[in-house]
């Protein structure tokens, strides 16, 4: 079918950037190969008018992918010097075939776009909160929208979930779904756990589709994905407890699970004594604010050649172990998990250079009981 060698390079190469282009990579992304960014004359941007900026966007976005087939034919008249071929024996024939899809997609915007766009299927989700004018709660949103207080948690580069002070926007590549927070029921149904996160780090990542159920009448459910790591903010932002199914199970976030592995190791360490709990007992730990310190830097471990030594530490006890272990765990390097128990770290104050052998639990705290 294929005997011009341009004509199959031709076809390989469009295909992969077609691809990449529909399924926004991240390399697409970050050098504004978008239908917004290419269209950005005609699309509003999306901190200014985030609704108009997905009404166009999802609009011109189905326009230009449905024209991806015709201009690949168009290109044949290019690099097909072989008559024979499959696209030049029926040339016309696919010609005529490529331009349903447009002439379809057009139809469909056309219909959208009149009376300002009130057809759009995320203006009639706007209308049933407010019949007589969808654009005034379009504006509401819009608003909130540009509040630096907003929730967003990314799925990949094409869906996004957007949690404002009233409102929770569902962002997908042809479609946004919007519903009023304090008029939705939420229940996490599924889940599926990866060994890879998405940026290469060598950790198992859970994600977990929560479905959003609007109580106001037509208007239609719909589901967001996000990490399980970021279920309690999305429900702190949601302002009222998400619905577990009994089949799902939240898994811990790699921060949790490495705390429980701190506190394990520094409950093994040597008890400091020079300091008490009821010394400290007026102190709150100076990360959370809510704990009381109950761990103490001072070198326990035995020097190396190989790497720079532990100091001793002479801050005053100002920590408790959950929040030594999350400053540990930030000064880590994020894409090997495997050496952070052998690496060292600086004290959040003086600086001094520590290993996880040298936090020690204070004297009669929770920490030294578990010893």
């Amino acid at each position: 079918m294929f005997d011009d060698t341009s004509l199959l390079v031709y076809t390989l190469f469009y295909m992969i950037v077609s691809a990449c282009f529909v399924l926004r990579t991240t390399e697409f992304v970050s050098n504004g190969i978008t239908v917004e960014n290419l269209l950005e004359i005609v699309i509003d941007k999306e901190y200014h008018n985030v609704i108009l900026h997905h009404i166009k966007r999802t609009s011109y976005s189905i326009i230009v992918h449905s024209c991806l087939p015709l201009v690949y034919l168009l290109g044949t008249l290019l690099v097909n010097n072989n008559e024979k071929a499959f696209v030049s024996v029926y040339f016309y024939e696919l010609i005529f075939l490529a331009l349903l899809p447009v002439i379809g997609s057009l139809s469909v915007v056309s219909k959208w776009k009149s009376n300002n766009w009130a057809n759009h299927p995320l203006s009639i989700i706007l209308s049933r909160y407010n019949p007589v004018d969808w654009t005034i709660v379009a504006k509401t949103i819009s608003t909130e929208y540009q509040c630096l207080q907003k929730l967003t948690l990314s799925y990949g580069t094409i869906n996004r979930t957007v949690v404002t002070q009233n409102w929770i926007i569902s962002i997908k590549l042809y479609m946004v779904y919007v519903s009023k927070k304090s008029e939705s029921s939420f229940l996490v149904f599924s889940s599926d756990i990866h060994n890879s996160t998405p940026d290469g780090t060598p950790d198992s990542i859970q994600f977990i589709n929560i479905q959003v159920i609007p109580i106001r009448s037509r208007i239609k459910w719909f589901f967001v994905r996000i990490r399980s790591e970021d279920f309690k903010t999305l429900e702190e932002h949601i302002g009222h407890p998400i619905q577990i199914a009994d089949n799902v199970k939240l898994q811990r976030s790699r921060t949790e699970r490495f705390i429980e592995v701190f506190r394990d190791q520094v409950s093994q360490n040597p008890i400091y004594k020079d300091y008490s709990s009821a010394e400290l007992a007026e102190d709150v730990c100076a990360g959370c604010l809510v704990n009381p310190p109950d761990v103490k830097l001072t070198k326990c471990c035995e020097d190396s050649n190989d790497v720079p030594n532990c100091t001793s530490c002479q801050c005053r006890p100002m920590w408790c172990v959950d929040c030594m272990a999350k400053w540990y765990e930030s000064r880590q390097p994020q894409n090997d998990t495997t050496i952070w128990l052998s690496s060292k770290c600086t004290c959040p104050l003086c600086r001094q250079m520590f290993c996880i052998l040298d936090v020690c639990p204070l004297e009669n705290s929770d920490l030294a009981n578990t010893n």
